[in-house]
């Protein structure tokens, strides 16, 4: 699936969770709630990787905590982004993706060119 696919499977689903729960999605609540998700990411985290209390979990139980959690923070980006009219494909390419050839030839050549001018501190020991 691409993520147009996926952004208009997971709104049909988070509509569906509104009806339900008699929630207005507006662009505040949807960033909120990505917001929310992410806190319950880093909680899941937390425990998984032994910074926080086991919750009495088994190590299987706390990984697929932190899979959940991911995923839940996931769909909220899209479905944020989605709501605020962006193309996440368009987007993940302009903002990423021009730093891949970047990142390949300064692992090889000594001296590429960013596609931006880095900060004074980059690259510093």
């Amino acid at each position: 699936m691409d993520i147009a696919e996926w952004t208009s499977r997971l709104e049909n689903v988070s509509a569906g969770y509104a009806e339900v729960y008699g929630v207005d999605r507006t662009p505040d609540w949807m960033l909120l709630k990505l917001m929310e998700e992410l806190g319950e990411l880093s909680q899941a985290w937390l425990v998984a990787s032994g910074q926080g209390r086991d919750r009495n979990l088994t190590e299987q139980a706390q990984q697929d905590a932190v899979a959940a959690e991911c995923a839940d923070v996931v769909a909220m980006a899209l479905l944020v982004a989605h709501r605020m009219g962006v193309d996440v494909e368009t987007a993940m390419r302009d903002k990423w993706l021009p730093w891949e050839e970047f990142h390949t030839k300064r692992r090889t050549d000594a001296a590429p060119n960013p596609p931006i001018a880095l900060d004074s501190n980059a690259f510093q020991d």
